[in-house]
C-alpha cells in the first residue's frame, strides 16, 4: 500500500508502507490493513503462481466463481457435427464439461507467512524490497499448491497431523484419477516388471484417441530409474525434456519430484486443470513481541481432470 510521508527528508514522497517501516519512517502499528486485494494485484499474484514450470504446461483457470464448468476445448476429440440450417446445435453437439460432468469447485486455503523486521531493515535500501517480499510468498504458494495438486487426497481438511490436514485441503490429480470410473487404472510393480514394461502396460490401456498427445507424468526418482534401466549413466548426464531418456516410444515423460512415487499419470498435459479464484483476501499486521510483519492470504483453488477417459493411472496394487 502506498502512503505519503508527512515529515522528514522524505516529506511529500509516495512510498510503499513496507519500505517506510524498514526505513523507520512509520511505526509498526501503521501497517495493520486487511481486505480483498485489488483485481490488479490479485491478477499479478496469480500470474506469478502460474509461472511455475509444471503449471505452465497444464490448463490453468482464473475462476470468476467458486464453481465453474471446465473448458475441454483442445482436449476432447471428434467434435465435428452437422446441424441443419436454421437449427441450433443441441447440448450434446457442443464441446464442454456438460458432456462429462466436470466442474471446478474451489476450496478455500490460507497461508500465514511472516517477515522479520531484521529482514526488512537489511533490505531497506533495495528498490525491489516489496518485490522480494512478494516473491517469498509466491514461492511458498507455488510449492504448496503444486504439492497439493499431486498429493491431495481429500477436501474436508480432516486429519490429526499437520501433513494429514494439508493433504486433506483438496483432492489432487492422482486422487481424482483414482476415484474417476471413466479413468482406466492399472496395478503396476516396476521393481518386478521393470520400467519399460510398466510404461507399456499403462500406455496400452489408453484410449487411442488421446494416446498420441499424452505424456507420462512420473516422480523424478522413478523417471531416473527408467533412464538407468535404458542403459544411461545418469551421473553427469543432463536429463532435459528433449532427452531420449525422458521419452517412451515417442511420448514425453514429465518428471516431477512431488509426484507420488510408484504412480504414473498418462494423459495430455492440458487435460490436467488447476483453477484459482480471482478474489484473494490479504490481512496484515505487526506482531510486537515477534518483531515480525504477519500476513494472512485467503484464496480458493481446485484441481481436476477435464476428460476422465483421456487419462490412465498406473498405481501400486
Amino acid at each position: 500500500m502506498k502512503i505519503i510521508i508527512k515529515s522528514g527528508e522524505h516529506q511529500g514522497k509516495e512510498i510503499d508502507d513496507v519500505v517506510a517501516l524498514a526505513k523507520n519512517l512509520i511505526g509498526p502499528n501503521d501497517l495493520a490493513v486487511g481486505g480483498t486485494m485489488s483485481p490488479q494485484r490479485a491478477a499479478r499474484l496469480i500470474g506469478m503462481i502460474y509461472e511455475d514450470k509444471f503449471l505452465a504446461k497444464i490448463t490453468t483457470d482464473r475462476m470468476d466463481r467458486l464453481e465453474k464448468e471446465i473448458d475441454v476445448i483442445g482436449v476432447e476429440t471428434r467434435q465435428l457435427v452437422r446441424v441443419p440450417q436454421g437449427q441450433e446445435p443441441s447440448n450434446d453437439q457442443k464441446p464442454g464439461a456438460s458432456q462429462h460432468g466436470d466442474m471446478l469447485r474451489a476450496q478455500t486455503v490460507q497461508l500465514f507467512p511472516e517477515v522479520s523486521l531484521d529482514y526488512l531493515r537489511a533490505h531497506r535500501d533495495n528498490p525491489d524490497l516489496v518485490k522480494l517480499v512478494e516473491q517469498l510468498f509466491v514461492q511458498q504458494l507455488r510449492n504448496d499448491l503444486v504439492d497439493l495438486g499431486f498429493n491431495g487426497v481429500n477436501d474436508d481438511g480432516s486429519g490429526e497431523t499437520a501433513d494429514e490436514k494439508f493433504l486433506a485441503l483438496n483432492k489432487g490429480w492422482v486422487q481424482v484419477a483414482k476415484e474417476a470410473t471413466q479413468t482406466p487404472k492399472k496395478d503396476i510393480d516396476p521393481m518386478t516388471d521393470g520400467w519399460g514394461d510398466t510404461l507399456a502396460l499403462v500406455m496400452d490401456a489408453a484410449d487411442v484417441r488421446y494416446r498420441a498427445n499424452s505424456t507420462f507424468v512420473m516422480n523424478l526418482a522413478d523417471a531416473d530409474a527408467y533412464a538407468r534401466e535404458m542403459g544411461a549413466h545418469v551421473t553427469g548426464t543432463p536429463l532435459t525434456a528433449d532427452s531420449p531418456l525422458r521419452r517412451y516410444q515417442g511420448n514425453p515423460i514429465e518428471a516431477h519430484p512431488l509426484m507420488p512415487q510408484g504412480h504414473i499419470l498418462f494423459t495430455p498435459m492440458p487435460n490436467l486443470v488447476f483453477g484459482v479464484h480471482k478474489e484473494i483476501r490479504q490481512d496484515r499486521g505487526y506482531h510486537q513481541r515477534k518483531r515480525a510483519l504477519e500476513y494472512t492470504f485467503d484464496q480458493a483453488v481446485d484441481y481436476q481432470i477435464a476428460v476422465k477417459q483421456a487419462a490412465v493411472l498406473g498405481k501400486p496394487a
